[in-house]
This record gives structure tokens, sequence and C-alpha cells, in this order.
């Protein structure tokens, strides 16, 4: 069952706010207090933005919540994507005034749906027909979503406010990869897609268990944002990042004012 749409919850407050572009004073009552509050918030929001899901975004619950709630990982869907085009940097859309950040990621596209649940020793690479490295750019209308973690996080569509797609990574040691991260030319953050939890391919499994569970719907061609590889780095209007994907693929991206979704 959807949450219901009314000028007066959640659901109508971020979806007016993200289709403006105008940030809200502060997450919109009622937060949801539960995962499957949150996720259903969600739903609805996704729905009422009447866009297609061309992918999942992976974040991680804060950890003094991990036991309680029986969940390392959280998702969101993606609304948009775009492809960087050699070293022109993307557009990275956030909410002036608001929460926005840029994270380096592993982006894995689906080319088939698992009929069955993943378990740890089952082999998830025939689900996946291209790696690119790309970043996340995760912005909310709310400045204080973090406060709410996870659920405002889960509610506002994962605070995902769409995918930059970079080059090609090999399959055979994507994971391993050094990636760094800079704002401004200044690093931020350094590490290993396969150093974040049980790494890319545990955040794949980790959307098929939700998928198997109807909370989300993946489909052929989606694309997985795997999970913060350097962190979650802050981003205004007006800033640049760049991430280095081992020696030979760098991309790059600067932070703009989000003018509206659909806009």
């Amino acid at each position: 069952m959807s949450a219901p749409l009314d000028a007066r919850d959640a659901v109508a407050a971020l979806l007016e706010a993200r289709l403006s572009g105008h940030a809200l004073t502060g997450f919109p009552a009622p937060v949801p207090a539960t995962l499957a509050d949150a996720y259903r918030v969600q739903r609805a929001l996704c729905a009422a933005l009447g866009s297609p899901v061309l992918g999942w975004k992976v974040g991680r619950i804060p950890p003094p919540l991990i036991d309680a709630l029986g969940a390392e990982r959280l998702a969101g869907p993606v609304l948009r994507c775009t492809e960087l085009t050699g070293e022109t940097p993307g557009d990275a859309r956030v909410f002036a005034g608001s929460a926005g950040a840029v994270e380096a990621e592993v982006m894995l596209r689906l080319s088939a749906v698992p009929g069955h649940r993943l378990g740890p020793d089952d082999d998830a690479r025939p689900y996946v027909d291209d790696i690119r490295a790309g970043f996340e750019i995760a912005s909310s209308p709310a400045p204080d979503v973090h406060d709410q973690a996870p659920f405002g996080i889960i509610a506002d569509i994962g605070i995902n406010n769409g995918l930059l797609l970079g080059p090609r990574l090999d399959p055979a040691d994507f994971d391993r990869l050094d990636v760094a991260t800079e704002i401004d030319g200044v690093q931020v953050g350094t590490g290993r897609p396969c150093d974040v939890l049980d790494g890319p391919w545990g955040s794949l499994r980790f959307l098929v268990d939700l998928h198997h569970d109807g909370v989300i719907g993946l489909e052929p061609g989606q694309w997985i944002s795997a999970g913060a590889v350097t962190g979650v780095h802050p981003i205004v209007p007006g800033q640049s990042a760049s991430a280095r994907f081992g020696d030979a693929v760098r991309i790059a991206c600067t932070a703009i004012p989000e003018p509206g979704f659909g806009s």
C-alpha cells in the first residue's frame, strides 16, 4: 500500500520540492520510523515523479543501527543517468542551500534479473554486462536529511539525484582498483571497491534480495551504483570534483543548482 498523497504529508512536500528545485527548511513530517514505512514512502514519491527507474543506488545504514534494523545497506531508485563525454566535466545537480554530495562509485549494468536469491558463493557476474566508473550525485531538498538517516534517506528516493557514467572498467580487476576523489583539486578520500562491506557483488546480492522481497523491482538494463568507494563528499554549486580509478581512468564533474526534476 502506498503512502497517501496530500498536501499534509512528507511525500507531497518532497515531491513539490523536487519538481521545483527549491530547498525545504527541514525534512517534512511525518518522518518514517521503520524501513518498511520508508520504502513505502520511497515508492510513492518515485511513482509521483512519474519517471522510469533507470537503476538503483546502494548506500549504507549508520553502524549504530545495523543490529537493530538487521541491515547494512539501503537502496534508492535512480531516475537520471548521464554519459560523461571524454574529459568534459559532467553536471552534478544539487539542491542549492541544502544537502549535496558526490560519491565515486562503480556502476554495474544488469543484463538479467536473477530468478532466485544469490548466496555468498553464487557467481553474480553472469547477470552484469557492463561495468563503468562513475559518480553518484546525492542531494535532497531537505538540508537535515542525514539527521533522519536511514529512514529519511530511503524515503527521499535514496537522496539519489542522478548518475554520471564514465569509461568502462576491466571486469577482471575493477573491484581492486585504487580510487581517489578530489574536490576543487584537494584530495578528500581514497579507497577500493572491494573494501566497501563485501564489495560491489555484495551490493548486487542485496538488491536481488530486496527484489525477491517485493521491496524494489529490478529490470534488465538498469544500472547499479554499488556504493561510495572513497566516502560521501559534500559539494555545493560552483565546486568541481574529479575521481581517478587506477592509473587509466579519470572522471570529473561540476556542481550546478538543481533546476527542478524534469528540467
